[in-house]
């Protein structure tokens, strides 16, 4: 074998070689990506199922003529908005229902904050006693509207203008019109949780990673659904 053809022979193998390792590379990439991928609709799908259960149950074992079974802010016996003088915010919401078998009135609030230590978003669950719990990591996107029997959205103006105590003392102000909601449109986003698995903050992603491939990137899923609360659709 000649000088030429050795090195004929080698600059083929060479890009054979190369041809191999760039098919591999950005597979190898999407790979590594999977497993983020299905943590992110598994975290999805937790908060979904939560929010879902409890907003199907609002109204049970309530007179809900006089009372709320939905309210807009953070209610309970900590940290009360109304007690604040808030009565409506676009990312909290609030359930009340009593449990099955029970004679006391349940509520859970869902809300997002971030952790105090990493700063990560968490959807945070309150028990409308003494304690928040966080549920679900990475949430960055907690939004809510709210609609009528007519399926006509209620204007976040309407349910806070006039507020007032109810006959009830152990029962907290409230606009009448809560009394109105019959269906609730829920908006959840959730992101990677790793920081190599996000690209610079936009469109797709709410908050800047540090990845600069696309094969290695989970773009933020986001999905928006509607509950009908049971309960308070009886006559319907």
């Amino acid at each position: 074998m000649t000088i030429i053809e050795m090195l004929l022979a080698t600059t083929i193998m060479l890009a054979v070689i190369g041809a191999i390792f760039g098919v591999v590379h950005p597979a190898q990439s999407t790979f590594h990506a999977q497993p983020e991928i299905s943590d992110v609709h598994q975290r999805l799908r937790v908060a979904i199922d939560s929010l879902s259960r409890d907003l199907l149950l609002a109204g049970s074992g309530l007179s809900t003529e006089d009372r709320p079974a939905v309210m807009p802010y953070r209610a309970g016996d900590a940290g009360s908005d109304p007690a604040a003088g808030v009565f409506y915010r676009t990312d909290t919401i609030t359930a009340v229902y009593v449990p099955w078998g029970d004679v006391e009135a349940a509520s859970h609030t869902y809300y997002l904050r971030s952790d105090p230590a990493s700063g990560t978003p968490q959807l945070m669950q309150y028990d409308g006693k003494i304690t928040d719990a966080p549920l679900v990591d990475h949430v960055v996107r907690l939004e809510f509207d709210y609609f009528d029997a007519d399926a006509v959205r209620l204007d976040p103006a309407v349910l806070q203008d006039d507020p007032r105590t109810p006959g009830d003392p152990d029962l907290e102000p409230f606009d009448a019109d809560l009394l109105r909601i019959r269906r609730v449109r829920v908006r959840v986003r959730v992101e990677a949780g790793l920081d190599s698995m996000r690209g610079p903050a936009g469109r797709l992603f709410a908050r800047a990673g540090t990845s600069t491939a696309v094969e290695r990137s989970v773009p933020d899923r986001e999905l928006h659904f509607d509950v009908a609360i049971r309960n308070l659709n009886r006559d319907r």
